[in-house]
């Protein structure tokens, strides 16, 4: 007994063991979680492990940044707002959260000038006082006059005005002294759990807000927290996407009744998928949370074409014609998902979790969608038949007249190649980039906070890390070291202050660290004797060791400091950078690489992670589309000649896809579309999914071929039959595509107009340069 008769002579069995299917997989599904962090993106490099032990032995702190934006923040007003919040945060349940001293762990420019008048007083700096001092500033002109003052005093360290400084931003007029926004720096201790830190950096957004309407504050947990209220955004799309699908449904139907067969099918789909998820252990993240919107688009195709395909051979009976349909256009589905799931499962090779986890389901729910379309869909239609639909004629009369004049055919394939070698070509020149509030909707606080700090601040969010490990009391090793530092003045990615690097290490955290221990400043005055700010070269090991105890008793001065059995062995230094979050990370750590040569220096930090990690996903994309093209060429010529002794055919089918691609590299480039996490699956998705269409409309070909009819008839046969099924199977994905543009997630719509191109252009391939390469070749 064939397959076929297996599941078209025991309908109510193959159901049967379909839904005991459902309920183990509905089990599983039961158990998946969410993923919350956007940690889960970081492929496991060696860089991670770096920071990770940076984090162990130096201490883990996280910044939270808050922002004060109005006409000009530098009034009384915003001095009093500030020092509001700093009390809150401190008096809050944040404040426990805090890294200690808590009179260090919240910075900004207005408790930086109100120590500076303290101290002039010789008032000594207490939290309270502190607070007190910035409250007590009555008019603009003041604090102008102060900021004025502050950086003018020779008594001041430099690397404390610089730090000043960069708590307002680029804009900054400092003849006016006045500025439309100042940062407030809010250091929390890193080691407690995430779930504990989010709602430290929730509350201290509550704070801000309640204090000024018109805050922003940024910190990685709270993006961690509005990466989920992101993917709860989905949900409405992907209900849009359904009720325009089923209208569309019903207009291709005519029955409520296959409608409801097809949705049925694809809500099995998902559910299987699912299940296989929670018995992974996978979490459901914002590129898994997208499945059943692919589901939705590509899964319809597989009932529209056995739905179809049975009305049309209704005249032979119920059972017949569902045997003639899986025996026919069920060939054509199962190359169709072999090479559909070939297309999502080539993202295994990448080295993001995510886009692993996304390939991986992807596949299983393709396959899933065909197995139910060749077992579920084909038992219920024998259980409840459906009535002979009405005869539509159609021809491809536009097509057949343009397709007459072999020149023509000619020129329009020389010109689709022509085109998809430029679009090749510039495909393999993109470079891959990552937004981290790309996965965010842009009207939200935290995405706001995040660009305003990164397009209008010196600091940013980036952040480098560069482990020095040696012996801290060997003069030789310092001037080494200052040499280093001296050197990034020059480097492109690193953020300056002043046209120097702001560089944040143990001497420019100086006047911190004295503040916690008066006794530092008496130590380093004798390792600095001259006051320039650098370790002198006739310094001795002896007085380096006794400045080295007096800062590493301070809290802040182990965050710089490494020690172990009583040896100073390890020194970190913060690099602030501007790489676009990894774009020029490759560029960035050939600078410091450069400019710390001959010191035994580990280089990390999260522009370092990505930009390793964004090469390996342009080269995952580029592998895993060659491997998807190959396995076509190789496959469909094959499974032709087998099924129809038709390899040319099938060698056309697979070269379709292979012109698409180049087509849409070059709308990306044109577009300024970013090759990103998500947009790098597109290829190998555009391969699984566009090599349907010309398999469908090829194998129809064939089979009229086969049947006798001549070169014309049977194209006109193929296009209005098979190409009509194409079109609508195009437009349901287009739909469930085309909703989520409409989402305002960068990635997310970056990637729906990605793929609503390559459908496009798919559907053109197999309904005009497919006939138009048969009409040469033929």
């Amino acid at each position: 007994m064939s397959f076929a008769d297996l599941v078209v002579e025991k309908p109510k069995r193959t159901i049967a063991v379909i839904l005991l299917v459902t309920l183990v997989f509905m089990a599983f599904a039961s158990q998946l979680k969410e993923e919350t962090s956007l940690n889960a993106l970081f492929p496991n490099y060696p860089e991670v492990k770096a920071l990770e032990k940076i984090q162990r032995d130096f201490g883990n702190v996280e910044p939270v940044v808050v922002v004060f934006r109005g006409s000009n923040v530098l009034t009384p007003e915003y001095f009093s707002k500030t020092a509001e919040l700093t009390e809150k945060i401190m008096d809050g349940s944040a404040g426990k959260f805090l890294i200690e001293p808590k009179e260090n762990a919240v910075t900004s420019l207005p408790a930086v000038l109100a120590s500076y008048r303290l101290a002039k007083e010789g008032v000594s700096p207490t939290p309270d006082r502190v607070l007190e001092e910035m409250r007590s500033f009555k008019t603009a002109a003041e604090i102008r006059e102060t900021l004025r003052e502050f950086l003018s005093d020779p008594s001041v360290p430099e690397q404390m005005k610089d730090y000043a400084l960069s708590l307002l931003p680029r804009d900054f007029n400092r003849e006016r002294m006045e500025s439309p926004s100042m940062a407030i720096y809010v250091l929390l201790n890193a080691s407690y759990p995430e779930d504990e830190l989010e709602k430290a950096e929730l509350e201290i957004e509550g704070d801000a807000l309640s204090v000024d309407n018109d805050s922003l504050t940024y910190g990685f947990h709270l993006m961690n927290y509005y990466y989920v209220k992101t993917e709860e955004r989905l949900a409405p799309a992907f209900l849009l996407a359904l009720v325009l699908i089923l209208a569309l449904m019903y207009l291709n139907f005519r029955s409520l009744g296959d409608v409801a067969i097809s949705l049925i099918t694809l809500f099995l789909a998902v559910v299987w998928t699912f299940g296989l998820a929670g018995a992974l252990g996978w979490k459901l993240d914002l590129m898994a949370g997208m499945v059943p919107i692919l589901v939705l688009g590509l899964g319809i195709d597989f009932s529209f074409h056995v739905l179809m395909g049975y009305r049309e051979k209704l005249n032979l009976g119920p059972k017949d014609a569902m045997k003639a349909v899986l025996s026919t256009v069920g060939v054509a589905l199962l190359l169709a998902m072999v090479t559909t799931v070939v297309g999502f499962s080539s993202n295994a090779i990448s080295s993001l979790p995510s886009m692993r986890r996304f390939g991986f389901l992807s596949a299983f729910a393709i396959l899933s969608v065909f197995v139910l379309n060749v077992t579920f869909v084909p038992a219920l239609k024998v259980l409840r038949p459906s009535a002979p639909p009405a005869r539509r004629k159609g021809r491809a009369r536009l097509a057949i007249g343009a397709l007459s004049d072999k020149r023509f055919a000619g020129l329009l394939v020389i010109s689709a190649f022509l085109v998809a070698a430029v679009g090749w070509s510039l495909g393999l020149g993109m470079k891959a980039s990552y937004n981290p509030t790309g996965e965010l909707a842009k009207d939200l606080r935290v995405t706001k906070a995040y660009e305003l700090l990164n397009s209008k601040f010196d600091i940013g969010t980036e952040r480098v890390y560069v482990r020095v490990d040696g012996n801290l009391t060997d003069p030789a090793l310092w001037r080494r070291l200052q040499i280093a530092v001296q050197r990034m003045a020059d480097d492109r990615y690193v953020v300056k202050s002043g046209g120097k690097p702001a560089v944040e290490w143990l001497l420019s955290a100086l006047p911190m660290i004295a503040a916690e221990n008066p006794g530092v400043s008496k130590a380093y005055a004798l390792v600095d004797r001259n006051g320039d700010g650098w370790i002198d070269s006739n310094v001795t090991p002896r007085e380096l060791e006794e400045f080295l105890k007096e800062a590493y008793e301070t809290r802040t001065g182990r965050f710089y400091l490494h020690e172990s059995n009583g040896h100073f062995d390890g020194l970190l230094l913060v690099v602030p950078s501007r790489t676009d979050f990894g774009y020029h990370g490759k560029e960035l750590l050939r600078e410091l690489r450069e400019d710390f040569r001959g010191l035994n220096a580990t280089i990390t930090g999260d522009p370092i992670i990505w930009a390793k990690g964004l090469d390996d996903m342009r080269n995952a994309m580029i592998l895993s589309i060659l491997l998807c093209l190959a396995f076509a060429l190789t496959v469909l010529p094959v499974s032709f000649a087998v099924a129809h002794r038709a390899p040319l055919e099938g060698l056309l089918a697979a070269l379709v896809p292979l012109a698409v691609l180049g087509w849409l590299f070059a709308t990306m480039k044109l577009l300024n579309i970013p090759l990103n996490a998500m947009t790098a699956m597109v290829g190998a998705i555009i391969v699984g999914i566009g090599i349907d269409y010309p398999i469908h409309v090829a194998n129809r070909w064939v089979i009229e071929r086969r049947s006798g009819k001549g070169f014309w008839e049977a194209y006109s046969t193929a296009v209005s039959t098979a190409g009509r099924e194409v079109l609508y199977s195009a437009l349901t994905t287009l739909i469930a595509f085309g909703v989520l543009v409409t989402i305002p997630i960068p990635v997310v719509t970056q990637f729906a107009a990605t793929v609503l191109f390559g459908l496009v252009y798919s559907f053109l391939g197999a309904v005009v340069l497919l006939p138009a390469m048969v009409r040469l070749l033929r």
